[in-house]
């Protein structure tokens, strides 16, 4: 048991005396102002679909920044209730790796109607910030966040569980990436603080 400790505390202790070399390795870089242009050409080089990406506006940015892993995924039912596919609060989104392939028409989920997919398409925008067009209709819709500056994460984690969603032949999910980098089209006034904190806080 002691040696395991030791081991454990080794490797914590490596890590973060690694922290720039695993940065370097996944490409991870400070968060930087996008545009489609950049988020298409990052997204294309870890061989994402660039037809089924948002943004989120300025002003609820924030909001949905809080608290959000990156990468990660939030799944809805065909009515747009939020499915928790996490056995418990402090379970990590390794789950959807397991959970996307195992979805079918008929799966019974455990749904949290407090958290409701129309309320989150609100706060997304198209490359240009106007409003999202209605979405097509699907059995289930895979909400997947991720950024430009996480790199080699999205490859690990974006490209797998679009894949596997597309690939799962039991029902038809919805994917649809939210991209969480800065925007180009904000409001200069909203942009600089919001950059000044990411920057700082990176």
């Amino acid at each position: 048991m002691k040696t395991k400790i030791l081991l454990v505390l080794s490797l914590f202790f490596l890590l973060i005396s690694c922290k720039p070399i695993i940065y370097k390795i996944y490409g991870i870089k400070k968060p930087d102002v996008e545009n489609e242009q950049t988020i298409k050409d990052k997204a294309l080089k870890f061989g994402l679909d660039t037809t089924n990406i948002v943004t989120v506006n300025e002003y609820d940015f924030l909001q949905v920044m809080k608290g959000q892993g990156i990468p990660d995924g939030q799944i809805f039912d065909r009515n747009g209730h939020f499915i928790n596919y996490r056995q418990t609060n402090t379970d990590c989104n390794a789950g959807l790796f397991e959970f996307i392939p195992n979805l079918k028409t008929d799966t019974v989920c455990i749904i949290n109607d407090s958290i409701l997919l129309v309320d989150k398409l609100m706060k997304f925008r198209d490359f240009n910030g106007n409003i999202l067009q209605e979405i097509e209709s699907a059995d289930f819709y895979l909400l997947i966040y991720w950024t430009v500056w996480t790199g080699k994460l999205n490859k690990d984690h974006v490209k797998i569980w679009e894949d596997l969603a597309l690939e799962n032949q039991n029902c038809k999910i919805k994917v649809i990436k939210v991209n969480l980098d800065m925007q180009e089209y904000w409001d200069k006034n909203e942009l600089k603080p919001i950059y000044d904190a990411m920057r700082k806080g990176k």
